[in-house]
């Protein structure tokens, strides 16, 4: 605390400062699950996604991951009225296997709940994609039209939601600056921060007391909203959306909206293509344009006429992110609820199958 007070005294004060909320608030029950606070035999569930793959596979697949669970009681008083209890709960499932060494799938499962938690479906999906995954060749640099499983997209919906705070977008961290009410991405994309149960980020109050709210970030393609705390709402003479973040308004939990096409659907209207699985090391060379890179992980497939022909390896998605917004010409009925496995996304997702056309694949340097 001593530390504290010396680094105040020489600190300028933070001129976009605007105060925290203020008042009380009333605010919903909390929904956790309290058979995840009293969690004693998760080796069950390990098991169980394990035995899943060597369904798919095989005995000699070699498969791991972790699984992680949470469930912690938040309390919250701050010096301008609002306070609030909490409970939170949340387990999550990530799977890896390999069928070869350059053969691999990834599954995941998320829940804040264990009544809808199934940690068969993680296996069994790692397990499928590293056996489809077998013998993969050389990928050709091109652009390609791309569907995109929900692992990969969810990892994409989570960076975009970050951009959307306001803060981001104040710093020129944001494909969204200077872009409110103006369109940035296909007719068909709403994209909505939505605080729900199902949630692995369920929560009732955002970090300043403020009751959590859906907000409709962009709305038909079209940049609907940002996300603010009560500071960057004084900046841009709005009110808080109930993002607030410890330092910076943050989402909670992204949702696409669904289309009206099949998953198989989807993959039917590609004639030549890539159906991209998962991904690491998303980097931007430009984060206020957009410019930005990310390595395709596990199995990257070839579809030609709808079906998948060949296991490829070695690519680079390298592209826009408002373009490949724009480019989104497909969109599934199918969602899965999914927080990347990697540290690059924190932020959970609903996320769709999605065919984008027209995007750039280089090959990793």
């Amino acid at each position: 605390m001593n530390n504290l007070f010396k680094l105040a005294k020489v600190s300028k004060e933070n001129p976009t400062y605007g105060g925290l909320a203020e008042g009380n608030f009333t605010y919903k029950k909390p929904s956790a699950d309290t058979k995840i606070r009293d969690f004693e035999n998760p080796t069950e569930h390990v098991f169980e996604a394990l035995d899943a793959a060597k369904r798919e596979v095989g005995d000699d697949v070699n498969v791991g991951g972790t699984l992680f669970a949470r469930y912690e009681d938040a309390n919250l008083v701050s010096s301008e009225g609002p306070t609030g209890t909490d409970a939170r709960s949340s387990i999550e499932l990530s799977v890896r296997a390999f069928s070869q060494r350059d053969a691999s799938g990834h599954g995941v499962e998320c829940s804040s709940s264990l009544k809808d938690f199934n940690s068969a479906k993680a296996g069994e999906k790692a397990g499928t994609i590293a056996k489809l995954a077998q013998n993969p060749k050389q990928g050709k640099e091109g652009r390609y039209s791309i569907v995109f499983d929900p692992l990969i997209f969810g990892s994409l919906l989570g960076t975009w939601g970050s951009m959307a705070s306001a803060y981001y977008v104040m710093i020129k961290f944001s494909v969204f600056t200077d872009k409110l009410g103006k369109k940035v991405a296909s007719d068909n994309v709403t994209l909505r921060d939505k605080p729900v149960q199902y949630s692995v980020a369920n929560r009732t109050f955002d970090d300043e007391g403020v009751p959590l709210q859906e907000n409709v970030i962009i709305k038909q393609g079209i940049l609907n909203t940002l996300l603010h705390n009560t500071s960057t709402a004084k900046v841009f003479k709005t009110k808080t959306t109930g993002n607030a973040g410890l330092v910076s308004p943050r989402p909670w939990n992204i949702e696409m909206d669904p289309g009206d096409v099949t998953k198989n659907e989807l993959f039917s209207q590609v004639k030549r293509g890539l159906y991209l699985t998962n991904t690491w090391y998303t980097r931007f060379q430009n984060y206020a344009t957009g410019d930005f890179s990310t390595l395709p992980r596990d199995g990257i497939f070839l579809i030609e006429n709808g079906e998948i022909t060949q296991s490829l390896k070695d690519l680079r998605l390298s592209d826009n992110a408002l373009r490949l917004l724009n480019q989104i010409a497909g969109i599934s009925k199918e969602r899965q609820h999914v927080r990347w496995w990697g540290f690059e996304s924190v932020t959970p997702a609903l996320a769709p199958y999605v065919l984008a056309e027209d995007i750039q694949m280089t090959k990793p340097t």
